[in-house]
């Protein structure tokens, strides 16, 4: 008689699915809830960016509403636009992590760092962060004509960050890494 396993039977529902790289970013513990939407919206390109919009015509323009520069699209957003750039790099300055490139890029390279799981997900969390403080820049250019400055944007980062790490810190940190988040 075979034997019967749920997990079996659920992993034959699911089908075959391709392993996605980004998911301890996004569903990373340490990430505030609604970060974690934003980011796993801007993972698949699912945000409603302004070039997104005016393919189906809703919006008139296409050019990015922080920057003005270019089309709006999730490359130029995460991390193309120099607004986004200025945070991306003041969250590596502020974090101690020196990756270049898109958000789906940043994501790849910080998995296979070799830092301490604690470390990559301080990083994840802040990364998400940023994903997610960028999208509300946008929305707040887009409903209010005004733009956060990056100084400001950074203070939230960093406010919102060690709050919920906070709250959630997992029971095993090693000392050099609670130490290390005590400096932040």
């Amino acid at each position: 008689m075979p034997h019967y396993s749920v997990k079996q039977v659920y992993e034959k529902l699911l089908g075959d699915k391709p392993r996605v790289h980004w998911d301890k970013m996004v569903w990373n513990r340490l990430n505030v809830p609604k970060h974690r939407f934003i980011c796993w919206l801007a993972v698949q390109s699912k945000l409603q960016t302004t070039d997104k919009l005016a393919k189906i015509g809703i919006s008139q323009s296409a050019s990015c509403l922080i920057c003005g520069l270019d089309d709006e699209t999730h490359q130029h957003l995460f991390f193309q636009c120099q607004y986004s750039k200025q945070i991306i790099i003041a969250v590596h300055q502020w974090i101690g992590f020196s990756i270049h490139g898109n958000l789906v890029q940043l994501v790849r390279k910080a998995g296979q760092s070799k830092a301490s799981k604690f470390r990559k997900q301080v990083y994840f969390a802040a990364v998400g962060a940023a994903v997610y403080l960028i999208w509300r820049c946008r929305n707040t250019s887009f409903w209010d004509n005004s733009i956060p400055t990056v100084s400001q944007s950074m203070k939230d980062l960093k406010q919102m960050v060690k709050s919920r790490i906070q709250v959630v810190l997992p029971k095993h940190v090693s000392k050099r890494d609670s130490e290390w988040f005590t400096n932040l």
